[in-house]
């Protein structure tokens, strides 16, 4: 029975939102637009200024935005952020009730969330893995795609929410099972951001025009989400600012994709190239930049820039930045 109180004239169920960057608050405005009562709390004081101006109830700690909530949903920076939150001190562990759902929405191992599942269990709590791809826009959108492991009659209670925050809702299997497909997704982004780097950047020290090469693989059998998204809308108008998916963001995910195929003896030759590509980027001054800025060391070292030309394409470039 749902507890006396500002919940009780509520039938959605009631969330605690924990981690409010620039993916966590657009999600938790997402759901406040549809209706959800929000406990929010997030380790920076002027995030929860933010959600409380949104319309969410500010809370004190990670236990304070548990205690109250059906389904706690977090999503940080690190994995040690994760454990803190979850299970360490004040945490959600302490706050959340039996009966209630973890969803744990960061970029970690699949090892570390069926851990953090098991040590939920002692309280009759499920634990739903559910990475996000798609970044920013699609945090603000609402068209994340949400890859989901866990227990699946978990998984169907929080179906709801979880559509409010993702067009696509992809259910992978066990617990961890959606953690290994966002590390396979990033490396896969990862990889081929660095390959169209060179690719790019040796087409147009050829002589080809950098729009003439950019349509033309449009067209042909190289054409990618990375090629559509990544080159288009930020290496052909230069813009790699900070505020987004980072060199070291993209180093993280990459060093989590090796760590596991570590443990399975998996080879990965090219995700290793890449990841050194990346550090090679932050060596030179890159890692808070957008990480498609890796295609500045190829540039540097062949002495030209992937850039348009089209006046219209730097400014349709400028009004997506404005929306993430």
């Amino acid at each position: 029975m749902a507890p006396k109180g500002r919940w009780e004239k509520v039938l959605k169920e009631r969330v605690g939102f924990i981690g409010l960057g620039s993916m966590g608050l657009p999600m938790m405005r997402n759901l406040l637009r549809r209706g959800y009562l929000i406990s929010a709390y997030d380790i920076i004081e002027s995030r929860l200024k933010e959600a409380a101006a949104a319309g969410a109830t500010q809370a004190d700690s990670c236990r304070a935005a548990a205690q109250d909530a059906d389904i706690v949903i977090s999503i940080l920076p690190t994995a040690s952020d994760v454990n803190a939150a979850l299970l360490g001190p004040n945490s959600v562990f302490d706050g959340i009730r039996p009966g209630g759902i973890v969803v744990e929405m960061s970029t970690i191992e699949a090892n570390q969330v069926r851990d953090i599942a098991n040590v939920f269990t002692k309280k009759s709590v499920d634990v739903l893995g559910a990475p996000v791809v798609r970044g920013v826009k699609g945090a603000v959108s609402g068209t994340l795609a949400i890859y989901v492991g866990g227990a699946p009659p978990a998984f169907e209670r929080c179906k709801p929410i979880l559509s409010c925050l993702g067009s696509d809702i992809i259910y992978c299997g066990d617990v961890g099972a959606g953690n290994a497909v966002k590390l396979v997704n990033n490396m896969i982004v990862g990889i081929t951001m660095c390959v169209l780097s060179e690719a790019m950047v040796l087409g147009v020290k050829s002589g080809v025009d950098t729009d003439v090469l950019f349509e033309a693989l449009s067209k042909g059998s190289a054409d990618s989400f990375v090629l559509q998204n990544h080159v288009k809308n930020h290496v052909l108008s230069g813009d790699f600012s900070e505020g987004l998916f980072s060199i070291d963001y993209e180093m993280k995910d990459l060093s989590l994709a090796l760590s596991m195929a570590d443990k399975l003896l998996v080879p990965q030759r090219f995700g290793a190239i890449a990841y050194q590509a990346y550090q090679e980027a932050r060596a030179i001054g890159l890692s808070k930049n957008y990480y498609p800025a890796v295609i500045e060391l190829v540039e540097r070292l062949a002495g030209v820039k992937v850039r348009s030309k089209q006046k219209g394409r730097l400014a349709t470039n400028t009004n997506e930045r404005k929306l993430t």
